[in-house]
């Protein structure tokens, strides 16, 4: 496992965290303002994944390794960043 992504999973639960208890002190949120959160988190993510998944391809290309064919959840990332998503 690459720094960056162990730096990247840090930030996150970080994040998580210091909303959780940011929360207990604020009134209940709101259905609207969940579903917000929850469509930001899962684009981090996607955009996390996109990343990870295209510094892979790039050590592997600078290290001369021959591409190997891309597994299924590499096809899926990749055609949701063909998207814009």
């Amino acid at each position: 496992m690459h720094a960056i992504t162990i730096l990247g999973l840090a930030l996150c639960l970080a994040v998580l965290y210091k909303r959780a208890r940011k929360a207990r002190t604020q009134p209940a949120s709101r259905a609207k303002q969940r579903f917000k959160t929850a469509r930001l988190l899962v684009g981090a993510i996607l955009v996390w994944l996109v990343v990870s998944i295209q510094l892979k391809h790039l050590n592997r290309a600078i290290s001369g390794e021959p591409q190997a064919a891309p597994s299924l959840w590499e096809r899926v990332v990749q055609t949701l960043s063909d998207w814009g998503l």
